[in-house]
């Protein structure tokens, strides 16, 4: 699929260059010429709306006319970004209450921040006359550029979000203090959310019902101006994610009737940690169905990947801003080395990543951003990282047609994905991290002990998707709906292993109220167990947890550290597998079926995403192995080694290792399900034997600290 897209035997390759003014035209024909002389195949160019689009009915692309015109003269391809977030100021002139609007009555726009240096950021989605422009301008640029011989793809929605790239206003929303500063508040949105609301719950009856009030009509629904309530929160900020989500889906229509088909459409998101679902209104999920492909902006969390190609659900992925230069003026970011680049890019291979653009060539040079992020010096003479990113793209072109029929181990493990718990967790609590550190959490746990794990979307919780996993992991688990709890109930009863955190389905979703009885929606019967006495954790915020004999890699009575509370257990025919230190039950193990539900009264992936909570991870990978042997490659002597195998379907295979320690490691790795051989390592030459055993193969490694090793076999 991806070699149709690309119309082409290559992995795409390179770099984010240019947005306006940086780096000015002086430097625009050496650096091109550099890019293709370091082998590198891919260049990435922004229109923006504000910049080439200075006056109304005026379009100026002169500069990115230019840049493609040396694009195709050094013969790379080029990804365009259409930047629409940055408005231009005759859109504001033109329609004074175009901006966003907080709780209190201020305009938000138009701003600058330190990613958007030319200013426009804070128009109002809901602004119909105004989106009408931002629409011409992707038509316009669409069709000035579709012939272009250099054009690849389109990226027509780069890092959507509610609060476009305003990052003081996500923090501030974030923070139950400022949740005035929770965008939109103005008329047109008050309007629309009204509108909403009755397109969702068409009887006034069934909106009273979740909100449990007594409106005589839709016009009576109230904004909510507090996060002291959960139906009403929970949709106001669903609203705006589906008002996001239509906006990314029509610049998808307009530039895919622009084009006439000549060239793959994507999106790409950043992940949740980075952009909030509560203030930001980003759902992955949304913009991955609308493309030809998909992208992130990757950091260095895996998990990142993992989302990626979970969201696009069998549509090629791409990292479509690489992020490894983190830094703000002084705050200097740490120099790269050449092993970080691998971990990047093999750790995206790994998952299933098919192209890789660093951001970006040349350091800012504008704002705050200035003078971070290069791959060169502010000079644009070669930073030493620069090498290392070329030798990496060397690897990766010499195994392109590898690559690009190549995929990893199917995953067997899942861990579901909620958006509304988002802003159930943060209403909660007033703080939406617990939910997201809690999936960090758990997917970290799972990652360094080698399994390969999708993540599944609330509202694709069907039949048909869950029966292609073995074990599915719920953190958080406050509220859930009824579709998706009967969904789960009837997997376990064919033969799954549900393992949920405390307060599982602890909300119902359709009534607007706390469950009676939890696990709600008649869970219980399938853990064989259900809450009791809930107590809040200790002093020193941990709840502890102490381990029974049974639990896989555990050794009887090892500490783990809960958080938020401490929910003791009571069991109707499950077995104990944990207590809290008073002695109640902690963890429990029942049977529904043929399958089995696994209860934890506590919230155990917050204390290992925040800390170094190491019998956490031992718990979550014994509670999988406790009822589900998932087959997984072994790691001796302790050493936290990632290992990943890649395979195409004629038998060819790629073998990655990482070191996950910063100092050397020496052990034995042991893969299923394949068989021996000779591998070859893609970047110094040396080899590797996997020898036979029973049902698998082995091998003796060593590894540097933090070292990267690729093999081919």
């Amino acid at each position: 699929m991806m070699r149709r897209l690309l119309r082409g035997e290559y992995i795409p390759f390179g770099s984010q260059y240019y947005r306006a003014p940086s780096p000015p035209a002086s430097d625009w024909e050496a650096d091109l010429a550099s890019l293709a002389a370091l082998g590198f195949n891919t260049v990435k160019f922004w229109t923006q709306w504000r910049w080439n689009n200075p006056q109304e009915g005026v379009y100026d692309f002169a500069d990115i006319d230019e840049l493609m015109r040396l694009a195709a003269k050094n013969g790379l391809r080029v990804m365009l970004n259409t930047i629409v977030d940055v408005a231009p100021a005759w859109i504001y002139a033109k329609y004074p209450d175009a901006s966003m609007r907080t709780l209190d009555g201020r305009n938000v726009g138009p701003q600058v921040q330190p990613h958007r240096q030319i200013g426009g950021l804070g128009l109002c989605l809901n602004h119909a006359p105004a989106m009408e422009h931002m629409h011409a301008f992707i038509g316009a640029a669409v069709r000035r550029y579709r012939e272009h011989p250099a054009l690849a793809m389109w990226n027509v929605a780069s890092e959507p979000e509610l609060t476009q790239s305003m990052a003081e206003l996500r923090l501030y929303a974030l923070d139950a203090a400022h949740m005035g500063d929770m965008l939109c508040y103005c008329v047109r949105c008050r309007e629309a959310f009204r509108a909403w609301l009755e397109a969702k719950y068409r009887a006034i009856g069934t909106l009273n019902a979740v909100w449990n009030r007594n409106y005589a009509s839709f016009a009576e629904a109230e904004i909510p101006l507090t996060r002291n309530s959960f139906g009403d929160v929970i949709d106001w900020r669903m609203f705006f994610a589906d008002v996001l989500a239509r906006n990314v889906r029509r610049r998808f229509e307009i530039a895919r009737a622009e084009d006439r088909g000549a060239h793959p459409l994507l999106s790409h998101h950043v992940f949740i940690q980075g952009f909030p679902f509560t203030s930001t209104g980003s759902d992955p999920w949304n913009f991955a169905r609308e493309g030809d492909l998909h992208g992130i902006t990757q950091m260095d969390d895996p998990m990142m990947c993992d989302l990626l190609r979970s969201a696009a659900r069998g549509k090629p992925v791409i990292s479509a801003e690489m992020l490894m230069l983190f830094g703000y003026t002084l705050d200097v970011p740490k120099p790269v080395a050449a092993n970080d680049v691998k971990r990047y890019v093999f750790t995206g291979i790994a998952a299933n990543l098919k192209g890789f653009l660093f951001w970006q060539y040349r350091p800012e040079l504008l704002a705050r951003e200035a003078p971070a992020w290069g791959l060169t010096f502010l000079d644009g003479s070669p930073t030493p990282w620069l090498g290392a990113y070329a030798e990496t793209n060397g690897v990766v072109q010499k195994n392109a047609s590898f690559l690009l029929d190549a995929a990893p181990r199917p995953a067997e493990v899942a861990l579901l994905y909620n958006p509304e718990n988002q802003v159930f967790g943060w209403a909660a609590t007033g703080n939406e991290m617990n939910v997201t550190d809690s999936l960090r959490g758990i997917h970290r746990a799972l990652y360094e002990a080698n399994f390969v794990t999708d993540f599944i979307h609330v509202r694709e919780a069907t039949a048909e998707l869950l029966a292609g996993y073995r074990v599915i992991i719920v953190p958080f688990p406050y509220m859930l709906d009824a579709p998706a709890c009967a969904a789960l109930a009837a997997w376990v009863e064919a033969g799954g292993v549900l393992i949920g955190e405390a307060y599982f389905a602890g909300w119902h979703r359709e009534e607007g109220r706390h469950q009676t009885r939890v696990p709600g929606y008649g869970l219980d019967r399938l853990f064989r167990a259900h809450q009791g006495v809930v107590a809040p954790p200790g002093a020193d915020g941990a709840v502890e947890i102490i381990t029974g004999a049974g639990i896989p890699g555990l050794r009887s009575g090892s500490r783990v550290r809960g958080a938020i509370v401490a929910e003791s257990l009571v069991t109707d025919g499950a077995r104990i597998v944990a207590r809290f230190a008073s002695g109640d039950p902690a963890v429990t193990v029942g049977s529904c079926g043929r399958g089995h539900g696994i209860l934890i009264g506590s919230m155990v992936g917050i204390p290992l995403q925040r800390g170094s909570a190491r019998a956490n991870a031992a718990l979550i990978t014994g509670l999988v192995d406790l009822k589900c042997r998932i087959p997984r490659p072994a790691v001796s002597n302790r050493a936290r080694v990632r290992v990943d195998l890649l395979a195409t379907p004629k038998g060819e295979r790629m073998l990655i290792l990482r070191n996950l320690d910063e100092r050397p490691r020496a052990c034995t790795i042991t893969i299923p399900g394949t068989g021996g051989g000779r591998f070859i390592e893609q970047f110094d030459g040396t080899g590797l034997t996997l020898k036979s055993r029973g049902p698998g193969a082995e091998a003796r490694v060593r590894l540097a600290p933090s070292e990267v090793r690729v093999y081919r076999g």
